[in-house]
């Protein structure tokens, strides 16, 4: 219940200051990160389809944040949660599917060079 509440919030968590939305983040993917395989799956694909209404800079700030504490993971974890984002995003409708590959895209051009290098790394890419 708690994770569904934390879902109608995340569009606001987006939208905070860098720091406290990488606090934000980091107790959201912790309790996301416990939960069974197909829970979690569902809640990623629930977070994507909120971020869905957020306008593109914002929604690449979640992705920077995002992406920022997944690459400091050890690699099983941040392979991981590669895994679980992909999957979400092959289970949404392809409108929000396209603009979610797009954002994550966009995102990947904008990080730090080690960032960036991590994610592509587990990202298949």
């Amino acid at each position: 219940i708690m994770i569904m509440i934390i879902m109608s919030e995340i569009l606001e968590i987006a939208k905070m200051d860098p720091e406290k939305r990488k606090d934000e983040m980091l107790k959201l993917l912790g309790e996301i990160l416990k939960q069974d395989d197909n829970t979690k799956v569902s809640t990623m694909k629930n977070l994507i389809m909120e971020m869905s209404r957020a306008d593109d800079k914002t929604y690449i700030g979640l992705c920077t944040t995002n992406m920022t504490i997944a690459s400091s993971l050890p690699d099983n974890q941040l392979s991981a949660f590669v895994s679980l984002r992909m999957r979400a995003n092959s289970e949404l409708p392809d409108d929000i599917k396209s603009r979610d590959m797009k954002m994550i895209q966009e995102t990947l051009n904008e990080l730090p060079a080690d960032v960036k290098q991590r994610m592509m790394k587990f990202m298949g890419n």
